[in-house]
């Protein structure tokens, strides 16, 4: 279990991030460098991300069963659905957008799969790294038992 809330905060940090680098650059495109905005909306932030965040419990970790590869793609589409509703949608409840105006739409969709794409991005380098590592400590271990 406590393997699992290191999981979380770990993305809920990468997602916070990602999410307010997007926020910077919507707001940017959306109301200018001058625009002025309430503290309000770093709670909002800190909301998504949470929202975001929690499906990664449904990945196994470590100890885990294994899971096949249509089941990771599965859970892949189904984790960017549900990511993509609840920033929509509380992104709407907030005011961050209005569904009759297609340019703050098709934007907010644009800075999802962005945001989406970064953070598994980086997952995915980190991850490599840490097998690389791992991988390269056990070629060293093996060399050092050939010796003896």
């Amino acid at each position: 279990m406590m393997n699992k809330i290191k999981i979380l905060a770990n993305i809920f940090s990468k997602i916070t991030v990602c999410v307010l680098l997007a926020s910077a650059i919507y707001i940017t495109v959306m109301c200018g460098l001058d625009a002025q905005i309430s503290v309000m909306i770093l709670w909002q932030i800190l909301l998504v991300s949470a929202v975001c965040s929690i499906p990664i419990l449904m990945y196994p970790d470590e100890e885990g069963k294994e899971v096949s590869k249509q089941g990771m793609i599965a859970r892949q589409i189904i984790y960017f659905i549900y990511a993509n509703c609840a920033v929509l949608g509380l992104g709407r409840a907030f005011g961050w957008f209005y569904f009759s105006k297609a340019k703050m739409v098709v934007l907010m969709e644009v800075l999802i799969i962005g945001v989406y794409v970064t953070v598994n991005l980086i997952v995915y380098v980190n991850d490599h790294m840490v097998a690389e590592s791992m991988n390269q400590k056990l070629k060293e271990m093996r060399k050092r038992k050939e010796k003896l």
